[in-house]
């Protein structure tokens, strides 16, 4: 609980109190770094963009980690600070369940760690029941009223519905403080998405699924460059010209 906190907070400070403020990009748990004291930083920078209040969203060549990016910004390249929300989500489904954002050693359908969750996490809030959710190397031995608070969370951020999703800054509170989830509900009755599209998304993931394995790939590179992009990738050809 104190990782996903420490890094709930990280995430709010980008998204809320920089200016501009600054969309991650490639939220994962190897960027999550731990101190000595096991307080969490968010680190690598690299991918990260700025943005304004005035920009509903910012179309951008989509790179980051499989398994991790939000499903609109993978289709469109339409990056939000909903898209961090979403692999904060993964983020939190792996400390919960113990098991990799995608993992083709499970069985069919059940590579993606979102899609085999999403069932188990209804299940899980509606029975106040977390053993089968609950990473098996715990053996049971978490406190309720965290694991319940860590489920609701992972459960709104990874809504297939950017829209749908909380802020970071509403994740951030709901992980710290003991409140009510409606903080977290935005409209969504438990288990359900209003543009969720359950066969769509099953496409999507088995198209990156596919792209990932057969060219074994950790991060995906799809789209069109951006115009900081094109820059950067104009000024990386002409050096490599002169050498």
């Amino acid at each position: 609980m104190k990782i996903a906190i420490g890094a709930a907070r990280g995430l709010t400070y980008l998204h809320e109190d920089c200016h501009p403020r600054i969309i991650h990009r490639d939220i994962k748990s190897a960027n999550i770094l731990l101190d000595d004291a096991f307080e969490a930083k968010v680190a690598d920078f690299g991918l990260a963009k700025l943005t304004n209040d005035s920009l509903t969203h910012i179309s951008t060549r989509v790179m980051g980690t499989f398994g991790y990016m939000a499903p609109e910004y993978a289709q469109s390249g339409k990056l939000t600070d909903r898209s961090d929300v979403f692999s904060f989500g993964v983020v939190l489904l792996e400390l919960i369940t113990g098991r990799k954002p995608v993992d083709a050693s499970q069985p069919l359908g059940e590579e993606s760690l979102v899609e085999w969750a999403r069932l188990l996490l209804v299940d899980a809030l509606e029975t106040d029941d977390f053993r089968e959710v609950a990473d098996p190397a715990l053996e049971c031995r978490f406190s309720k009223t965290e694991m319940r608070r860590m489920v609701e969370a992972a459960a709104a951020c990874v809504r297939h519905s950017a829209a749908k999703r909380p802020r970071m800054v509403q994740v951030w509170r709901s992980l710290d403080v003991d409140e009510c989830s409606s903080d977290l509900t935005n409209g969504v009755k438990l288990g359900q998405s209003m543009a969720y599209d359950s066969g769509r998304y099953s496409v999507d993931i088995e198209l990156f699924r596919r792209m990932a394995f057969a060219n074994d790939l950790s991060t995906a590179e799809l789209g069109v460059l951006d115009e900081d992009d094109q820059h950067s990738s104009k000024a990386g050809s002409s050096s490599r010209r002169h050498k």
